[in-house]
Order: C-alpha cells, then structure tokens, then sequence
C-alpha cells in the first residue's frame, strides 16, 4: 500500500502522504519524502550510532547483566549476536503463559517442536528474496528457529495478507479498554481482526519515515488505534501524548528535541524490526537530461528531455509490480502514485532545496493556524466538469475525506481541520493547533476532483461506486492537470500515455525556463515487467530510460556506457515486519511477536552490517531512529 515500487525512481514530484508503503525490490526503495544527502555505508553505525560501543555498559555473554539502554541500537556491537538474542527471547518466554524454551541451540514450542515460522519476500525481487534468505539464516544460528522463506506477489500479499476487511472491536491495551471507532484496512480492529490469510513475517514492504516532518508518523505509532497498523502493534508507551507534545512545537528545533523521546520508544519496542536505508539505485539513460542524486529527484519532470530540448521521443519505465488502482481518492501505493502522477498533479510538490514547489495552488500562512490555499485559475478538467475552481477542493475534504462513510486514502489527513471557501479560487483551511510545517506533513496535498463528478456517490454514500468509478480509474476527468494523457491502463503490463498539448504548467511564472514548452515526450510508458533480467536488458538496448539497479550489479553497471547510475536519498526504510495479530505466529499456541523483548530478541539476532555489506554491497546505512540520516530530525550521536 503506503509500496515501495520497484520501478523507476524518477516519477516522484507528486509526493503523497497516503503512499505509506513500498515493496522492497532490487534498489530497496523509491523516493516519496524526504531531505536532502545521501546514506552512508553502514560502517560508522549509521542511524545515531558511531559504531564503537552500542553497549553502555552491556555485557551480551551474561544474562543477569543485560541491560537494554533507552536508545537500544539493535543489531550491532554489544546487542548482536546468539547470547544477547537468546536472553531477551527468555526474557520474552517468562512473560508468556506458554512454555517456549530452548532445548539446546534450538527454541521450542511448548509441545517439544522446534519453532518454524515463514517469511515472504517479493516475487521476482532478487534483494528482496536475498534479505530473506539473510534474516532466516540469521534467526536460524542466533534464535534456533527454523524459518521457512516463501515468495509472493506484492499485490497479493497487500490484499490477501497485509490488509483486512475493518471490523472495528474493542480491547484491553496496557490496562485500559480500547475501542476501534473508525477502522480501516490498515488498521481493521484489534489484534483479534486478521486478514484472510496468516502469516508471519515479511520483508515485502518497507514504510514511509517522512524526513520532512516526522509528525506524520502519528498514522503509525499515536496509539493501538493508528490509521495504519497493518501488523497490530500496541505501543506500551505513551505514545499519544508524546505526540501531542510534539504537535505543539513552534519551530524545527523544538520538534527536533519533541522527538527524541518519540525515537527512543520506537527504537526500544521495535514495532518493526528496523534494518537499514538504502538509497535507490537507478540507472538512466545516459542521453536524458534532468536525473540527479537528489530526494526530491523527478520534481521537474516536465522538464527533462533527450538529447536536445524539443518534443520529441517517449520516456519509457519499467516496474516488477502491477497497480491494484489508478483512483486517485484510495491509492496509498507508491507505484500507482507514480502511474497517476503522470497524468494528474496533486497541489504542490517540493524542488531540489526541499522548498514547497506550488503546483495546483499555493499556500500561505501568519500563524501555523488558518492556512490560505490559492488556486491557479489556468486549470481545466475535461468536458464537462469546465473550470477547476475552490468549491472542488472544499467538496471533495467536506463530503468525502471528512465523511465517516468514505474511507478515503486522505481521511485522516483532514481529520480536525475545518475547510471554508473564501473566494472562487481560494479558501482556507484552519487547524486545531497550529503546526508551521503543515505542507511537509503532506496533509494539505489535494487531487483535484470535479464535484459534478463526485455528488451522486457522495448523495447516495456509495463508497463501491466511487471505488470503481471509470472515469477516476482511468483519469478522464484529467483535463489539462497533467504533463500527459493516460491513453491505457492494462491491468497487468501497465500504463501509457500521450503528451498534453494543453498542460497548464506551461504557463506559469514559477520553476525552470523549460516548463514553457514542456513536457519534452511525446509519449509515455510505465511497463510492468516482472523479471529483473528482463528489465535490465531493456535498460541495456535503450527500450526503457529507467530502470532499478540492484546493488549486487551496482559496480559493473558503472562502468557500463550506455547507463547512467545515480544514487537517490529515499524516505523508505527497510524493515522485517512481524504479524502481531492473532493470525501471527503459526509457530505454536500465542504469538510471541505480541512481546517487547521477543522483538528485540530478533532485532538482535539479525547482523545490520553483515546484511548491509552482504547483500546490499555497502550501498546503506544501519537504521534505528525511523529516520534516515539526512533527514533534518535525525538524532546525534549524543542524544
């Protein structure tokens, strides 16, 4: 969902808060949000480590003596390794009403088995099935369990595993009753609500850490009630009102100091088994100009051009996974993000200084608080919905991401915010607290959507007819929003497009002197091609201009003359997930994953620089604070 698309790395500018996640392919990632810099080689612990002494005073040979430090780096120095996993793990056995144990180098279950639980990788994906590969040997040796590695479609795993039908409940989390008011896919009930199918572990997925403005996390980590919390993790601290705290920061360095207590928590109880970041490694035509090393690579997409600045050509991509959706008002993956966002803008993006880029409108602000957003009035959508104006935007927030019955990719983006027109081509959007970075939590980040077309669902609340919709399916209201014209959308190969001839982008003041005549192709293509070899040759012979590089082809791949490499800073984290839910953990009778320490015990087991140097060639850097190091909230070393 929230999926880290393995195709081209390039198409980004839309940046969207609801493309939560990213299928872990062969660069690891692709780039949504975040700074600016580039991830280092893991070596020097990466993440607020200075990979000396993860310790504090641990001693990882004795189990009296463990002690787990506020800020735990997981993974490396004195918390790696079989003797520090296997004491937490026992740490976690006392805590569970069942007997699991270790007979001898191997865990078991209470009826003697030797534990085995499955993990899936990305089909097709040769990091993604590496990273596996790496994890089960990893647990293996340093936890005795046997980990059975399987493949799955990414599509598959989002609908059938990932995600689950809401059901909403209630629950007794850390004492107190819980209720799940506003259930959603992600986050469909208590752990008691699962999805169709079980399963254990995975590395299919990576999630957006937002760099930017960290407060977004919110969706992950406020409370056992998170919009997104596919993997049913209940926070033991007090996760609301560090959030809460947070919100009320008046400037950068106060959130920098708000989150470190936030930092420490998600490090201590591994929600998610942190691993490393990795940039994405995309390889480019070498005749195409505008690719650079660079978060917000692709902002200026209608200005990239082929040999010389004319129209002319077809800019063609290849993906290894398929869309489940082009509507624009339910995606959260980052590979349909990328097919919209060449055919539909959203309202702003952000240009290579990490400065909000206007698009469709502009936004201001005096005081964090009322928020003006000014509509371009250049902008058409198809016949018959005429003029883009205000009332579009308003309509769509107030009878559709604010209704209770229309879970919207954007619901909770506008959660609380009260919207009112104030013009033809603007309104307002006032806040219940002030937040002075409210664009960099990509909340205000509107498509625009005609109101005629909306208002016989929104009249009759018919959510699956808004869902399956053809005209916002295939983009038909689309008008002049968009560099190009979505001419097809197959299902299972992709998308292709034409070029706009009537694209407003052209005639605006702002941005790089060739947004006059842009965008520079004819024509466009995003191929779903699910064999690596395959892609990579039609990187090779010039069938497509961009294509993931895997790490383990990095090198040759630099000397290769006909492909440019670059390495691009991503937000994406690489992350092994464990199902909490009641369908997690086939391994035996409760679900040990439900436990702080048989979490850490695995974020032990699991050798972050050994991975990073094995299987990613030293092209990442060690994760632990939910935040890349050249994201602005990263923490020093010294907090």
């Amino acid at each position: 969902m929230p999926h880290r698309n393995i195709e081209n790395r390039d198409g980004s500018r839309h940046i969207d808060r609801r493309q939560w996640l990213s299928a872990l392919g062969l660069a690891g990632a692709v780039t949504l949000a975040g700074c600016s810099g580039n991830g280092g080689d893991g070596s020097d612990g990466g993440d607020g480590s200075d990979g000396s002494d993860g310790g504090d005073g641990m001693d990882g040979g004795d189990g009296e003596s463990l002690e787990v430090p506020d800020f735990p780096r997981f993974g490396v120095d004195d918390l790696y390794g079989s003797e520090v996993a296997r004491t937490l793990a026992e740490r976690a056995f006392e805590q569970s009403e069942y007997d699991y144990s270790f007979d001898g180098d191997t865990m078991v279950n209470p009826d003697g088995d030797q534990v085995e639980i499955n993990i899936y990788h990305s089909a097709g994906a040769e990091t993604s099935q590496l990273t596996a590969n790496f994890i089960a040997q990893e647990l293996g040796e340093n936890l005795g369990i046997n980990v059975v590695v399987e493949a799955i479609d990414g599509t598959r795993f989002n609908n059938e595993y990932w995600t689950a039908e809401p059901q909403g409940g209630t629950d007794t989390v850390n004492g107190e009753e819980v209720t799940w008011e506003n259930p959603t896919p992600t986050n469909p009930g208590p752990q008691s609500v699962t999805s169709n199918e079980p399963w254990d572990m995975s590395v299919v997925f990576g999630l957006n850490t937002y760099p930017l403005n960290p407060l977004t996390n919110s969706a992950f980590f406020d409370g056992a009630t998170a919009f997104y919390n596919p993997v049913g993790y209940y926070p033991q601290f007090d996760a609301q009102e560090l959030f809460d705290q947070a919100q009320q920061a008046s400037s950068v360095e106060e959130l920098q100091q708000a989150f470190v207590e936030i930092f420490e928590n998600i490090a201590y109880e591994q929600p998610y088994i942190t691993l490393l970041f990795g940039d994405d490694l995309v390889g480019y035509n070498p005749d195409l100009e505008g690719p650079i090393e660079n978060f917000s690579n692709g902002w200026n997409l209608p200005a990239w051009y082929e040999g010389e600045p004319e129209v002319s050509g077809s800019y063609d991509t290849v993906s290894a996974s398929r869309f489940t959706t082009l509507n624009p008002l339910f995606n959260t993956e980052n590979g349909a993000g990328i097919a919209i966002g060449r055919a539909l803008d959203q309202g702003y993006t952000f240009d290579e200084n990490q400065e909000v880029f206007p698009l469709l409108y502009d936004m201001s602000t005096e005081d964090g608080e009322v928020w003006t957003f000014d509509v371009r009035e250049n902008l058409q959508f198809s016949e018959p919905y005429g003029q883009v104006t205000a009332e579009d935007f308003v309509y769509l927030v107030q009878e559709l991401h604010q209704a209770d019955w229309a879970p919207t990719a954007a619901s909770s983006s506008w959660d609380g915010v009260t919207v009112e027109q104030t013009g033809e081509f603007q309104f307002e959007a006032t806040l219940e607290s002030p937040n002075i970075l409210w664009p960099k939590t990509y909340d205000p980040l509107l498509y625009p959507i005609p109101k005629d077309l909306l208002q016989p669902y929104v009249e009759e609340e018919d959510v699956q007819g808004l869902e399956q919709d053809e005209e916002l399916l295939e983009l038909q209201f689309a008008g002049n929003l968009g560099a190009f014209e979505l001419t097809s959308w197959n299902r299972g190969s992709g998308t292709e497009y034409t070029r706009n001839d009537e694209y407003y982008l052209r005639d605006i003041d702002e941005g790089p002197d060739l947004f006059s005549e842009g965008p520079y192709f004819e024509s466009a293509s995003i191929s779903v091609v699910r064999e690596q070899a395959s892609r990579l040759g039609a990187l090779e012979t010039g069938e497509a201009d961009s294509a993931a590089i895997p790490p383990e082809q990095y090198e040759s791949y630099q000397e290769n003359e006909s492909v440019d490499v670059l390495q691009v800073p991503t937000p994406y984290n690489t992350i092994l997930s464990v199902n909490q839910r009641a369908n997690g953990w086939n391994a035996g009778p409760g679900n040990l994953f439900q436990l702080v320490p048989f979490r850490q015990a695995l974020a032990a087991a699991i050798s972050k620089q050994d991975l990073i140097q094995g299987v990613y060639r030293g092209l990442a850097s060690t994760h632990f604070t939910w935040q890349p190091r050249w994201s602005q909230f990263y923490p020093s070393t010294d907090e």
